[in-house]
């Protein structure tokens, strides 16, 4: 499989788990947020994370595998209106981004993502969001978002 695709689904994870972590309308069990109260816990990514990663493995093997990989690329391609890059390439913007994010979780560098892997990357973008390392996000730890930018509300 190839670097980008890897990427891609790295990518299209993480900004997923910062787009839900934002406080929004809806109440209660909205986004990471799962008891509405303000507060992202470590459990409650954790638990996104491993929602994400279900639905994104589609034959339930335990990995995601390139067609998997292509599978969300392609959904990012139809949601950026075909708008890839320069000669109808990858998604540009958001979906590039989430594509290298993606493909940054495959740790071995085996094509596919596992949920240890996944979960590990989850792990390091709770950390790293986490400033003041109480193992809870609030506040400004909410609008961390993936490299390049927020993901689209």
């Amino acid at each position: 499989m190839n670097r980008l695709a890897t990427a891609v689904f790295g990518l299209s994870l993480l900004a997923a788990g910062a787009a839900c972590a934002q406080p929004g309308p809806g109440g209660p069990g909205r986004g990471l947020d799962a008891d509405g109260d303000g507060v992202v816990t470590a459990a409650e990514f954790e638990a996104a994370s491993l929602q994400r990663f279900d639905r994104n493995d589609a034959n339930k093997d335990g990995v995601i595998d390139a067609a998997e990989i292509d599978a969300i690329k392609k959904r990012f391609e139809e949601r950026e209106g075909g708008n890839g890059g320069p000669g109808g390439g990858p998604p540009a913007g958001f979906g590039a981004r989430m594509l290298a994010q993606l493909a940054a979780q495959d740790a071995d560098k085996d094509g596919k993502i596992s949920k240890d892997e996944a979960l590990a990357a989850s792990r390091a973008q709770f950390a790293k969001a986490d400033s003041n390392q109480d193992g809870k996000l609030t506040g400004d730890e909410f609008r961390m978002g993936p490299p390049g930018g927020r993901p689209p509300q």
